[in-house]
């Protein structure tokens, strides 16, 4: 089993035990959502090692993975629940094969920019929740760019393919409050989570797997106005 597939497994495996954790603690009397919270838009950074599953990846590029990086935004319609897409970009330089000789020669760059659209269901049961779980789902279409000395480039775009994460935040504004520009009243800022997450995508082009598994470390930012606002707090307003 590979290094980013062992990572991926740990993460799966830490983000069911937060998961359940915070269920019990929310079946146990946990704080409910008595605040203006949770707004409505999120964007996330994210950077780490991706393992193509692109055949021969590691002959003509020297190791199994690569430097992954991407962004993506969302629409948070409820604390647990948001859509939104996600672009990936990688590019490696390698050795390529010479056609006719079957021998190794001039170089090869590779380029990969996957687009995800997915939906993330998170595990958040109360507002100042240290540990937030979440899992999303969703399809993905990638553009590719195989540059080949003394051949003709490839390039094109994938079929539709499969996308999955899984992951653990930290909550920033709990162990800083000036993290997040001054909580949630003050500043464009809202919340910063500092997360860990696995991904998976697949997406074939003429028989050619061009997806694999990424581990990636992330910074997550909502901002915008809050979505949800209990009973609790619009009882407390002035008439």
């Amino acid at each position: 089993m590979s290094a980013v597939r062992r990572r991926l497994r740990s993460v799966v495996c830490l983000g069911a035990l937060v998961l359940a954790g915070a269920t019990a603690n929310a079946q146990m009397g946990g704080a409910p959502f008595g605040q203006p919270l949770t707004p409505g838009w999120t964007i996330e950074f994210k950077g780490g090692r991706l393992e193509p599953e692109l055949e021969s990846f590691a002959e003509f590029y020297g190791e199994k993975d690569t430097g992954y990086v991407a962004g993506s935004f969302a629409y948070r319609f409820k604390p647990w629940f948001e859509a939104g897409a996600e672009v990936g970009y990688l590019r490696d330089r390698g050795v390529g094969i010479l056609a006719e000789q079957g021998v190794p020669g001039g170089g090869v760059v590779y380029s990969l920019m996957p687009l995800h659209l997915q939906v993330t269901m998170r595990g958040q049961f109360k507002p100042d929740q240290l540990f937030v779980p979440y899992f999303g789902l969703g399809v993905t279409s990638a553009y590719y760019r195989q540059e080949v000395e003394l051949q003709e480039d490839r390039t094109g775009w994938s079929d539709t393919g499969s996308f999955g994460r899984v992951g653990i935040e930290l909550y920033l504004n709990r162990l800083d409050p000036g993290a997040a520009g001054g909580g949630l009243s003050d500043g464009v800022i809202k919340q910063s989570y500092l997360y860990l997450e696995a991904q998976r995508f697949s997406a074939e082009k003429e028989g050619n797997e061009l997806g694999g598994d990424a581990i990636v470390v992330g910074l997550r930012f909502t901002f915008g106005r809050a979505i949800e606002q209990r009973g609790a707090a619009r009882s407390s307003a002035p008439r």
